[in-house]
């Protein structure tokens, strides 16, 4: 099973800075070195830090580390793909220059980078090569292939973060970045195929602050296969009937789940209903800290068993197809995807502060009128891909 915000086996916490550095934000940015001989020109807040962090655990990269470069979209994939590496990423549109797939890389110690690759990408790589080339998978590949898609969304976060010269300054904390991150919280992946596309390798949309700022939703393009990911702290309570905490009078309280697992996401209607939908909620954390969640849904340790939509219903999984995955035209996939990203975006945001209050610098509230403008842009995109009939504006399944 999963890692289960546990950590690599291996990694030990790094160091941090804690003090020494003037600042107006109440806490120390982070800093991420890009490699491949791309200059990307940080701005003056960034250059007052003096050190790197690692992009896979977070913590600082002294003088006597031995680090190299990890690239967040591995070489693997640009070899799947069609050995993209040298092509031109239209990921990042910066001026005065794109850099290649083979250029988007960031500063990592190499003891991650090496332990990574044994327990992230060696895991996942000849299961996305099945789902690519439309073969059978099973739920233990399907949970590898999670565990990857974690440390994907996560990465792509610091990575759009550096390449764009560290433009937000946000507070990190570990479960920030990949190490942490896998496994810790429920997870969705959404998987359909697109055809007539115009390159064979996309990371779609991540350098918009309504992400950067909530990383929690993310969509990538292999050949024709698309795959949504999405993961947030109790994504799948309403889904499968599991408690959550919530802000009560001012008091952040438990709430106990109904036990009943639901026919939807509960909060939501996705867009993509006849896409091949998976989801597994991760709660080991709770279980460890002594939260009682007897639940069909979850095994012993609170990692998840894996789901997917079949028939308006989530089922156990044994084993999917990936030969019969729903295909759409291109630019109507890249539009429902857009969509569906930029409305968990806002539900998920929405729910944190319902659930942690209003801190005094809400950086992840501010994007959200203009992801309700992309929102109205994508809603009429869907419409001129389908003959100019338009979908329900809203997403809620309580309205």
């Amino acid at each position: 099973m999963s890692f289960g915000g546990e950590g690599i086996p291996g990694i030990e916490p790094g160091a941090r800075i804690i003090s020494g550095i003037e600042t107006d934000l109440g806490f120390i940015p982070q800093r991420f070195l890009v490699g491949g001989r791309f200059k990307v020109e940080d701005g003056a807040r960034a250059k007052t830090i003096p050190l790197h962090t690692c992009v896979l655990c977070g913590g600082l990269i002294l003088k006597d580390d031995e680090w190299n470069y990890e690239h967040p979209f591995p070489r693997w994939v640009h070899r799947l793909a069609g050995d993209v590496g040298e092509e031109k990423s239209a990921f990042v549109q910066l001026i005065g220059g794109v850099p290649t797939w083979r250029q988007l890389e960031l500063a990592a110690h190499r003891v991650c980078n090496d332990l990574f690759a044994k327990y992230i990408e060696d895991r996942a790589r000849n299961t996305i090569k099945t789902m690519v080339e439309g073969g059978f998978v099973t739920a233990q590949q399907i949970d590898f292939v999670l565990d990857w898609l974690d440390k994907i969304r996560t990465s792509a976060g610091h990575l759009a973060t550096a390449f764009t010269g560290h433009g937000l300054s946000l507070r990190y904390e570990e479960y920030h970045f990949p190490n942490r991150r896998i496994g810790l919280f429920d997870r969705v992946a959404i998987f359909y195929r697109v055809r007539d596309y115009p390159g064979p390798l996309h990371i779609w949309e991540c350098m918009h602050p309504g992400f950067l700022t909530t990383p929690s939703a993310l969509a990538v393009q292999i050949k024709d296969l698309v795959i949504l990911t999405i993961s947030n702290n109790f994504l799948l309570s309403q889904a499968f009937g599991l408690g959550q905490t919530r802000m009560i009078d001012g008091q952040l309280s438990w709430v106990e789940g109904s036990g009943v697992i639901g026919s939807g996401f509960g909060l939501r209607r996705t867009r993509l209903e006849a896409a091949l939908i998976v989801a597994q909620p991760m709660r080991r954390q709770l279980v460890n800290a002594g939260v009682a969640m007897t639940s069909e849904a979850l095994s012993k340790t609170g990692d998840g068993v894996v789901f997917h939509r079949e028939d308006g219903r989530w089922r156990r999984t044994k084993r999917l197809d990936f030969s019969k995955l729903q295909t759409m035209d291109f630019q109507l996939g890249y539009a429902l995807a857009g969509l569906e990203m930029v409305e968990w975006l806002i539900l998920l945001k929405e729910e944190d502060h319902k659930r942690m209050g209003s801190p005094k610098r809400n950086v992840s509230l501010n994007s959200i009128d203009e992801l309700r403008d992309i929102k109205t842009q994508l809603l009429a995109s869907v419409a001129a891909s389908r003959s100019g009939i338009w979908p329900l504006e809203s997403d809620r399944t309580f309205c």
